[in-house]
């Protein structure tokens, strides 16, 4: 399977002192909802065209950076294994349709997000963050999505197996963690200890995560700690224990000398405008 991708022109306008990131949030891929019991529908079908509309329409708009991040933030496919259940604790999760067939529909999704990527980014970095729900699954993915583009050199899938991620832009430091396992106060000191000369070097620095479906903000003693909302629906657990958060997809711009330079927001409100007539 190794080299397959198919060749996509390299962009004529790229600007070298502009990063574009795409964080995507909780993505869940095989979750189950109904409304009729947690407010909206989906399934394995509408996680597929609601992530390449948003995805589609934030390349769209986004400036031709030359670089741009794929930041998937965890919990990518909503259960690891055939037995419908969370690995550490065991708590039963609805799933729509058979495993085989969400982890390989989820492949296709990716691939279609890296190549939308290519078209506007001479270069794209491709990260998928470890979850509390596809603690195995999330890598056998980066796998397959290394194979697949590895005769692409503008394509580079990072395969660290590490809970925390990070990268430097100029004066600009991104860490990123699924947000399970660490309190967001803590961040600072792990990214200063985990990259003290990426530290010494930047005077902007983010910490990037997921896990809890919905925004916040907040700076602690030299990072920027930024929480992401998910695409997907509330299940039946979340919309019962009162979750009501909302539901977007975003695209950050760094500059290299100045950090967050410009933002793309894609409300759910506009993905539905967007494929009103894919969804009965």
């Amino acid at each position: 399977i190794s080299g397959k991708s198919p060749p996509i022109p390299v962009p004529k306008f790229r600007n070298e002192d502009l990063l574009a990131v795409y964080p995507i949030g909780d993505p869940h891929f095989g979750m189950y909802a109904w409304a009729e019991e947690s407010g909206a529908d989906y399934d394995l079908n509408t996680a597929e065209i609601v992530t390449k509309a948003a995805i589609s329409n934030l390349i769209d708009r986004a400036p031709p950076a030359k670089t741009a991040i794929i930041l998937e933030l965890g919990d990518f496919y909503h259960t690891d294994n055939k037995n419908n259940q969370t690995s550490r604790s065991g708590n039963a999760l609805d799933i729509d349709t058979r495993w085989a067939k969400v982890v390989m529909r989820g492949k296709d999704v990716m691939i279609f997000c890296i190549e939308q990527a290519l078209t506007k980014h001479e270069k794209v970095i491709v990260k998928l963050i470890e979850g509390n729900h596809d603690d195995h699954s999330s890598y056998l993915l980066s796998m397959v999505l290394e194979a697949y583009f590895k005769n692409n050199n503008r394509v580079h899938v990072d395969m660290s197996p590490s809970r925390f991620w990070y990268y430097r832009f100029g004066k600009v430091l991104i860490g990123s963690t699924h947000g399970d396992t660490t309190k967001p106060e803590k961040r600072a000191g792990i990214m200063s200890t985990d990259r003290p000369k990426d530290w010494g070097i930047t005077t902007d620095r983010y910490w990037y995560t997921g896990h809890v479906h919905h925004s916040q903000v907040k700076e602690f003693y030299g990072v920027t700690w930024e929480c992401f909302r998910t695409l997907a629906a509330k299940d039946a657990w979340h919309s019962s224990e009162g979750y009501r958060s909302g539901r977007d997809m975003r695209c950050i711009i760094h500059h290299k000398d100045s950090g967050d330079y410009d933002r793309i927001r894609c409300d759910y409100s506009i993905v539905e405008h967007l494929i009103k007539d894919k969804i009965a």
